[in-house]
C-alpha cells in the first residue's frame, strides 16, 4: 500500500526562475519524509500554464523515482444545497425588478420625447423655465432609479445562478489547477529532496535602457564623449505563482520553439477542379504549401541508479494538443512571437545579483542587469529644409561582453533628459547610432529660395525654339560657437524631372551636375559634396559616419541617386562659420506649365 504525501505548492517558495521571451523556467525544491516502500508525493496548486512536456523531476536520497504523473484539474464549482423556496423568492423579486425597470424606461423615454417636441409656439418663456426645472428634477430622479434597479437586478440574477449552479472558482484556483504525482520507491525510511523543473507561459521580459552621454572638449579642441548605459529589464508575469526572494536569470533564448530544420515541400501545378470554387481552392493550396513541423521523438527512459532520484517527465500526447483547423482559414503554426535568431543570442544569460521579487500581478517590475561604460564618436547631422537644428549623434561601440537586445531608451545629455530613442540589437564589438538631441551651439540659417525667370532662344536659323528658364538658388549659413571642432553632415534636395521636356541643370556646387552618385566634389579644404548614393535607401541614413564619408567613392551613373539628394561634409573649427549654396535651372518649352511636388 502506497504512503501518500500531500504538498501544497503555494505554501512553498520558488527557488529560482529563468525568464525567457514569453516563457519562464521555474525551479522548486520540496523536502519530504519517505517511508520504506512506495510513496506517492502529490504536489498540488502548480500553475495551469505549465507546459507538460517540459516537466522534469530530480531528487536526492536513497530511493528511485518510479513514475511522474501530470494532471490538470478542472476547478469545480462549489454547489450548495439549493433551496427551492429561496430560488422561488429570488425569481419573484427578479420579475418585479424587470417590471419596474420597464416602467422607468418608458417614463424616461416619454419625458425625453416630450421635451424634443416643445417649440416656442407651445409655451411662453416662463412656462419654458418651469418645464426645464421639472425636466432636470424628474429626469435625474428617473435615471437614478433606473441605475439602482438595474444594479439590483444583476445582483439577484447572480444569486439565482449561484443557488442553481454553485460558486464560481476564484482566479487563484483557475491559475493553480495542476497536480503532479511523483511515485517514489525507497529502500528505507528517511528524508529526501525533490527538485521540480517546468516551463510556464504568461511570463516575459523586455530590455530598457538609460543612455547617459557626457561631451567634453580637450585642450586640443577635440571632442571626447563618455557613454554610460544603464541596462535594465522589465519583467511581467501572471502565472499565478509568487516569485518571492528567487534567484533570477534572464535569457535571450526561446525554449520550446522547435529546433528541427524545416524541409521544403514540393509544389505541383494542376488544373483547378470544376466542382471547387476558385477562391476556396487558393485557400486550400495555402495550407498544402505550409511546411509542417514534425513532432519531437519521444524521450527515452534513462537508466536510473538506485541511490539517485531521477525521472524525466513523460512527453505529452501530441494528438491531444493538435487543434482542428477550418478549411477556409488555416491556423498559424505557432502562436508565440517569432524572433530572428542572431549570433550569440541563443546562449546569453544575465544573472541578476541578489534575490528578486516578481509577484503574479501583471504589472511591470524592473531589475538592473548592468551599467556599461562604452566608447563613442560624435557627429552632427542637419536637414535644414525640414529643421534648422543640428542633431548631435553618437556612434557607440558595444565594447562590453553583453548582447544588447532591441528596446526603448531614455537619453540624457550632460545630465539632462533630451529624448526617447530605441537601441537596436547589438552584438559585442558592434557599433550603433543613437541621436542625443539638438545641439544649440551649432546654428543654421536657411532663408527662402530665390527664384528668377527668363526666356531663352535655342537652335539655329532653320530650326529654333524658345524656352522658359527658371533659376533657383538656396543659401545655407552655418555657425558654431563650440570650443571644439565640429564634423557636420548637411542634407538638401535638388528637384528631379519626371518628363524629358523639363531639363534640370545644377549650377552650384560647381562640378556636382556632372558627378556620378557617391563621387565626391572637393569645394575647399575640409568641405566636400556629392549625390547621395542609392544604396543608402535600404539603410538607416541616420547612421552615417560623417568623419569617414570623404574616403568612399562609388562609381555609378547619376541615375543611382533618383531622389536628387545632395549632401555636404564639412569640418568647422571652433567659433567659425561656413556658407553653402546650391542652385539649379529648370528649362521648359515656352508656354509649358510645370509644378514642383
Amino acid at each position: 500500500m502506497s504512503h501518500n504525501i500531500n504538498i501544497d505548492a503555494s505554501e512553498h517558495p520558488v527557488t529560482a526562475v529563468t525568464v525567457y521571451q514569453q516563457r519562464a523556467e521555474v525551479l522548486r525544491d520540496f523536502k519530504v519524509e519517505l517511508v520504506t516502500g512506495q510513496s506517492e508525493v502529490q504536489i498540488s496548486k502548480l500553475p495551469t500554464c505549465m507546459d507538460e512536456s517540459s516537466l522534469r523531476v530530480d531528487g536526492i536520497g536513497n530511493a528511485v523515482i518510479f513514475d511522474v504523473i501530470y494532471e490538470r484539474l478542472s476547478p469545480k464549482l462549489t454547489v450548495p444545497k439549493a433551496s427551492s423556496e429561496k430560488v422561488a423568492a429570488l425569481e419573484i423579486e427578479e420579475a418585479t425588478l424587470r417590471r419596474e425597470l420597464k416602467v422607468l424606461t418608458i417614463q424616461t423615454s416619454i419625458l425625453g420625447d416630450f421635451s424634443k417636441s416643445l417649440t416656442a409656439k407651445d409655451v411662453n418663456p416662463s412656462q419654458l423655465v418651469e418645464f426645464m426645472g421639472i425636466l432636470e428634477d424628474k429626469g435625474t430622479s428617473l435615471e437614478e432609479m433606473r441605475e439602482k434597479t438595474h444594479k439590483r437586478l444583476q445582483e439577484v440574477q447572480l444569486e439565482i445562478a449561484v443557488e442553481r449552479n454553485g460558486q464560481i472558482p476564484s482566479e487563484e484556483a483557475r491559475k493553480l489547477a495542476t497536480k503532479v504525482t511523483v511515485i517514489v520507491l525507497a529502500e528505507q525510511a528517511g528524508p529526501a529532496e525533490l527538485t521540480v523543473k517546468y516551463v510556464v507561459s504568461n511570463a516575459d521580459w523586455e530590455p530598457l535602457y538609460d543612455l547617459r552621454a557626457t561631451v567634453n572638449s580637450s585642450s586640443k579642441g577635440e571632442n571626447t564623449t563618455s557613454i554610460s548605459l544603464n541596462y535594465r529589464a522589465s519583467i511581467t508575469q501572471t502565472t499565478g505563482e509568487e516569485w518571492k526572494d528567487v534567484n533570477l536569470i534572464l535569457s535571450t533564448s526561446s525554449p520550446l520553439t522547435g529546433t528541427d530544420i524545416p524541409e521544403l515541400q514540393p509544389q505541383r501545378i494542376c488544373a483547378v477542379p470544376e466542382f471547387m470554387p476558385k477562391s476556396k481552392y487558393k485557400r486550400r493550396s495555402a495550407v498544402l504549401k505550409t511546411a509542417a513541423i514534425p513532432p519531437p521523438p519521444p524521450m527515452p527512459a534513462a537508466a536510473m541508479p538506485r541511490n539517485d532520484l531521477y525521472r524525466s517527465a513523460r512527453m505529452c500526447d501530441l494528438e491531444e494538443d493538435m487543434l482542428e483547423y477550418e478549411e477556409s482559414l488555416p491556423p498559424p503554426l505557432m502562436g508565440a512571437r517569432r524572433t530572428e535568431a542572431k549570433e550569440g543570442a541563443l546562449s546569453t544569460s544575465f544573472h541578476i545579483e541578489g534575490l528578486s521579487n516578481i509577484p503574479s500581478d501583471g504589472t511591470t517590475h524592473k531589475v538592473v542587469i548592468s551599467v556599461l561604460d562604452l566608447t563613442a564618436k560624435l557627429e552632427w547631422i542637419a536637414v535644414p529644409r525640414l529643421n534648422t537644428s543640428a542633431f548631435l549623434q553618437c556612434q557607440i561601440t558595444n565594447s562590453s561582453t553583453y548582447v544588447l537586445l532591441s528596446g526603448p531608451s531614455n537619453v540624457f545629455l550632460d545630465g539632462s533628459f533630451v529624448a526617447k530613442s530605441t537601441i537596436p540589437y547589438v552584438s559585442p564589438q558592434d557599433t550603433f547610432a543613437c541621436s542625443v538631441g539638438v545641439d544649440p551651439s551649432v546654428r543654421i540659417t536657411y532663408p527662402p529660395q530665390s527664384k528668377k525667370a527668363r526666356k531663352q532662344g535655342t537652335g539655329n536659323f532653320l530650326s529654333s525654339s524658345k524656352q522658359d528658364i527658371t533659376l533657383f538658388t538656396q543659401h545655407i549659413s552655418i555657425k558654431t560657437t563650440r570650443t571644439s571642432e565640429v564634423k557636420l553632415l548637411v542634407r538638401d534636395l535638388v528637384p528631379v524631372s519626371e518628363d524629358q521636356k523639363f531639363k534640370i541643370s545644377v549650377l552650384e556646387p560647381k562640378g556636382l551636375g556632372d558627378a556620378k552618385a557617391g563621387e565626391e566634389i572637393k569645394l575647399e579644404q575640409y568641405v566636400f559634396c556629392y549625390w547621395a548614393r542609392k544604396d543608402w535607401e535600404t539603410n538607416d541614413k541616420s547612421t552615417v559616419n560623417a568623419s569617414s564619408l570623404s574616403k568612399a567613392v562609388h562609381k555609378s551613373s547619376q541615375n543611382d541617386a533618383p531622389d536628387g539628394q545632395v549632401e555636404w561634409v564639412l569640418k568647422l573649427a571652433p567659433g567659425t562659420s561656413k556658407d553653402l549654396t546650391v542652385s539649379w535651372e529648370i528649362a521648359a518649352p515656352q508656354g509649358e506649365k510645370w509644378q514642383m511636388r
